[in-house]
């Protein structure tokens, strides 16, 4: 991820020769933080990355995105640290970014990313998804079955014959 995290430093610390009349004018900011901006913009399919910090107290308030990027389509990926993922947008702490619109170009290079990331993340879903239990019982559950089996035998044994 520290590709990611190079990648946006890059895009956000653009110089140009512009004036800040101009730039201000002119220039888009790239990337986006807040999860409340980062839902209405995945939301709206206007995101094209999203980033997740792993370390967000309470965890309550990123655990929907994924699900929601993957229903949306959007690719996601989550990253070791708040305040690496604040660094790039200028703040302390970060708890996610999304990637909107990124300068021609720099499109090359967020592709690349992009499809990295969907087949780490988005791609392996499934894969990675765990299933916890499988109906695998206890060793005191299958002895108390077996020995009421046994005994529903026994008394069917006995009424038999």
């Amino acid at each position: 991820m520290t590709v990611l995290l190079e990648c946006a430093s890059e895009i956000t610390n653009k110089e140009t020769g512009m004036g800040r009349e101009e730039l201000a004018s002119s220039w888009k900011y790239p990337m986006t933080c807040g999860v409340n901006t980062v839902t209405t913009l995945v939301e709206n399919k206007k995101a094209q990355l999203v980033v997740i910090a792993h370390d967000v107290d309470p965890i309550e308030l990123v655990v929907f995105l994924p699900a929601l990027c993957r229903k949306m389509g959007v690719p996601y990926c989550i990253i070791k640290g708040k305040a690496r993922l604040g660094r790039p947008v200028h703040r302390k702490t970060c708890t996610t970014v999304v990637f909107t619109e990124v300068n021609s170009e720099d499109k090359g290079a967020l592709a690349k990313l992009v499809e990295a990331i969907r087949i780490n993340y988005n791609d392996r879903y499934d894969e990675i998804r765990r299933h916890w239990g499988g109906n695998v019982l206890g060793p005191k559950s299958v002895a108390r079955i077996a020995k009421l089996e046994k005994a529903k035998a026994k008394e069917l044994a006995t009424k038999l014959g």
